[in-house]
């Protein structure tokens, strides 16, 4: 390719030299067209898996009426699971360049570096949109016994009445009954004995130690939905335990100079969070240029060459990029980033 730009120098000598970078009060000619050097911003992909336990509302009595120990604290963790990293490329607003393509043979040269990557145009924008996703854990609430333990009771109690005959005052006894609310221990007590009575009926229906005949169907439908009723009550004592999945996804553009990026931040508590969020630890995108050897610098003779079209193009810089946790590696990857390489130009016909 060198010898191909040195043989399109050499024979174009007194075309005046088009493209150059524009400034801000530039006023950009008729017919020219305004293109942007690439750079590379690095899109991150993360998941993670939460697992939320919900205690049941009987949690504190379950050794007392079941015999077995519970969790009673409302908890979620979270671990992460998976994470992508992906370099995009997009135009540099800070690096816009006028060329005129009407002239020589410049338009196919032009078109053959844009679809590579190293030059776009100033409307072109080549990565996604970012989007940050932050849903809230899906199931249910708080576990409660709503509509399934009754919650009044009938509650007897005797009053005395005074009845006088003669000298005597005698009390007689009158019986009231009225309804009142049953404690949380109370409904529990129930909640467990239903349970042991449905254990004791289904194996009646497995072992044939009933009145009631069932066979076939019948027999597996009762025995299914006893099943579900216990699961039901137990799940009072023993709670709810749900799990699912959240995302994020975010971009970094590194600089010039910096080589450290939090990409964004992860809690055990409450997952996948932003970089401006420091409840949670960070999350750290580490670059590293893959060799320290100079890149050499293309200079033109501009005193031979005074024709043409000169084209300005980025050299990418490899980079060993890594996502760390603290002392973790996550992830790492080898990417060209462009707005760490040099400005080259080359001038065509």
């Amino acid at each position: 390719m060198k010898k191909l730009i040195i043989l399109l120098l050499t024979i174009s000598l007194w075309v005046p030299i088009q493209g150059q970078p524009i400034s801000t009060v530039q006023q950009i000619p008729q017919g020219a067209v305004v293109y942007s050097l690439p750079r590379t911003c690095v899109r991150i992909v993360a998941e993670a898996q939460y697992t939320s336990f919900n205690p049941g509302p009987y949690a504190r009595f379950a050794r007392k009426f079941l015999g077995i120990d519970v969790g009673q604290t409302k908890t979620t963790t979270y671990e992460m699971s998976r994470i992508e990293m992906t370099p995009m490329l997009e135009a540099d607003p800070h690096q816009l360049y006028v060329v005129n393509l009407t002239q020589g043979n410049a338009e196919p040269w032009f078109l053959q570096l844009t679809s590579q990557g190293l030059v776009l145009l100033s409307d072109t924008y080549t990565a996604m949109e970012s989007k940050w996703r932050f849903p809230s854990p899906d199931g249910s609430g708080d576990v409660t016994d709503a509509g399934i333990i009754e919650n009044l009771k009938e509650e007897r109690t005797t009053l005395y009445r005074s009845q006088v005959q003669g000298s005597e005052v005698s009390a007689i006894p009158v019986q009231q009954t009225q309804l009142v609310e049953k404690t949380l221990e109370q409904r529990a007590a129930e909640a467990a004995r239903r349970i042991f009575e449905l254990r004791n009926m289904r194996y009646a229906i497995i072992t044939g130690d009933t009145d009631a005949l069932y066979s076939g169907e019948a027999m597996g439908a009762a025995v299914d939905e006893m099943r579900r009723m216990e699961k039901e009550y137990m799940r009072l004592f023993l709670g709810e335990t749900i799990t699912g999945k959240t995302h994020l996804s975010t971009d970094v553009l590194p600089d010039s100079e910096k080589t450290r990026y939090i990409a964004f931040r992860f809690s055990d508590t409450e997952g996948l969070l932003p970089a401006s969020n420091v409840g949670g630890r960070p999350i750290v995108l580490e670059m590293e240029t893959e060799t320290q050897e100079t890149i050499p610098q293309i200079r033109t003779d501009e005193g031979r060459v005074r024709s043409g079209t000169r084209l300005y193009y980025r050299q990418p810089v490899i980079h060993m990029v890594r996502l760390v946790d603290g002392q973790k590696e996550l992830l790492q990857a080898r990417i060209p980033v462009y707005q760490k390489g040099p400005v080259l130009n080359f001038i065509i016909n």
